[in-house]
Formats: structure tokens, C-alpha cells, sequence
């Protein structure tokens, strides 16, 4: 599992390996997932997410003795929080300045977004699959950020994952996205986001990224928010 972080589409950045300045891994966490706390007991998701949420724990695949996987959870010492903090700022501000690939889609209302005919608008992207916790989790306050500024002409919106329209639709039917969707986009996904989940991107009129944010945020609507209003004047 280890060596597998651009073969599949992961949802949560592995934060041991950061600690040794190797390169970050990726593992997708969903709600079959089996996560064990330091004294081996059972973690669920909304716990996991809290914990996660304190930047005071990483994460390190395993297997049982009869060969089933499970992420163990390891408490971090403050040096080790500080460490990873510094490891992960330079890789999203990186993006910033940069243009995007190009891209040409259509989300399920029938809208077609393009790099074309979205010149001179602020287009906010979010990445995100069906089954990734923290991608669910941000969604209140994705849809606030969108009900305050869908009614701009100058911004689109667009929530693009690799999943398919029967996923997406029984997803809907739950979590409610406002985001407009636009589906079966794996190359473009993966292109943006290499791997990490949630990320979102607000690209500025001239084409090039205002803010790229990845990974599940505390306060995400409001950096969207003052993101979107940069990238506007």
C-alpha cells in the first residue's frame, strides 16, 4: 500500500513519512476503512476527522496477522506538528500564480466549462470523490460560499470528480452538493489535485490560480471566500 501514491485516486495525505522529509503518500479512507487509536481500539470516522482536524497525528498503514489492512494512528511530539506544518505549506503555494491545465467539460445540468469560455471569469473548482471523508465534511460550508455568490456572472462554479452518474447521484441524494457537478473527469482530476483530496482551486480572470487549498481545511468557505474576492478585483 505504501508504494502506491500515483497508481490510484487517494483521499487523505499520510503525514509519517513527511516527518522524515521523504515525500508525502496518499491513502483513500472511506467508511470501510478500519483505523485503530494508539492502544489499538476502533476510531470511527467522525472521531478520526476531529483528530485529524488538531494536526497532531499521523497516519502509517497495516496489516493484521490474517493479512486485513488498517491505519494506525500515531500521536505526534510538538516538533513533529511543527515539522509537518512547515513540509506542507510550499507544495500549494506552489500552484499559485500558475495556469491550469486546459480544460472542456460539461456538468449534469448540461453547462459546458472551458477554459475558453470562462476568460475574464473567476472559476472555483472543487475535487472530490464519493467515498472521502473530508470531502464530505467541507460541503456546508462549500455550499454557503456558493449561495452567496451564484447569482455573480463573473464566477463559475464547478465540483468535478472521477466518479461516475450513478454514484454521483446516490451521493447527491445524501450530502446535497450546490456546487453544479461535472463527473467522469479522472485525467483532469488527477492532473490538478495529484492525488489529494479535497482540493480546491480559485483561478483568477487572467487564467491563473488565485489560491490552491488541498486537503480538508478548518474554516475552508471563509479562505474560499476571501480567495474568490482577490481574485475578482
Amino acid at each position: 500500500m505504501k508504494n502506491l501514491i500515483l497508481t490510484l485516486l487517494f483521499g487523505l495525505f499520510i503525514s509519517s513519512q513527511v516527518i522524515a522529509q521523504e515525500p508525502p503518500q496518499s491513502i483513500q479512507i472511506n467508511d470501510q476503512t478500519i483505523i485503530k487509536d494508539p492502544q489499538g481500539n476502533d476510531v470511527g470516522l467522525t472521531d478520526f476527522m476531529t483528530m485529524m482536524d488538531s494536526k497532531e497525528w499521523s497516519l502509517e498503514p497495516k496489516n493484521n496477522a490474517d493479512g486485513t489492512n488498517y491505519i494506525q494512528l500515531i500521536k505526534l511530539s510538538e516538533e513533529e506538528q511543527k515539522l509537518m506544518v512547515q513540509s506542507r505549506m510550499p507544495k500549494e503555494n506552489d500552484f499559485n500564480g500558475h495556469t491550469l491545465p486546459y480544460f472542456n467539460m460539461i456538468d449534469r445540468n448540461g453547462n459546458i466549462i472551458k477554459t475558453d469560455n470562462t476568460e475574464g471569469k473567476v472559476v472555483v473548482f472543487n475535487f472530490w470523490f464519493a467515498t472521502c471523508p473530508p470531502c464530505i465534511k467541507e460541503i456546508p460550508e462549500l455550499n454557503e460560499v456558493y449561495e452567496k455568490y451564484k447569482n455573480n456572472d463573473n464566477i463559475v462554479f464547478a465540483a468535478v470528480t472521477f466518479e461516475k452518474e450513478e454514484k454521483i447521484a446516490r451521493f447527491q441524494t445524501k450530502h446535497n452538493l450546490k456546487y453544479p457537478i461535472v463527473g467522469k473527469e479522472g485525467s483532469f482530476s488527477q492532473a490538478v489535485t495529484r492525488g489529494a483530496y479535497p482540493t480546491n482551486v480559485i483561478v483568477k480572470r487572467d487564467g491563473t490560480i488565485q489560491e490552491y487549498i488541498s486537503g480538508g481545511m478548518v474554516g475552508i468557505g471563509k479562505q474560499i471566500e476571501a480567495a474568490i474576492e482577490a481574485a475578482l478585483e
